[in-house]
């Protein structure tokens, strides 16, 4: 396991950067299996494209982008996280 911070972080946010690459490398695999552009997707879900690319990669992840990306992919939330 790679953790990119260093110095005085808590286990906490050891964690949080963890579940971050396995959301954005799932996010990247289910997107790049749909076929679908940033584009399409940000018509899909509602979301803007710059959205649709921080979700990609891992970043301010809300419980709503990533229930409008999973309702888009036709996939449950949760496999983001596996």
């Amino acid at each position: 396991m790679y953790i990119k911070a260093y110095g005085n972080n808590t286990y906490s946010e050891f964690l949080e950067f963890d579940l971050q690459d396995v959301f954005s490398e799932n996010a990247k695999r289910f997107i790049s299996e749909s076929g679908y552009t940033a584009e399409q997707l940000s018509y899909r879900t509602n979301l803007s494209v710059s959205t649709i690319n921080r979700l990609k990669a891992g970043q301010n992840l809300t419980i709503h982008g990533i229930c409008a990306l999973a309702e888009a992919l036709g996939k449950d939330w949760r496999v983001f996280f596996a």
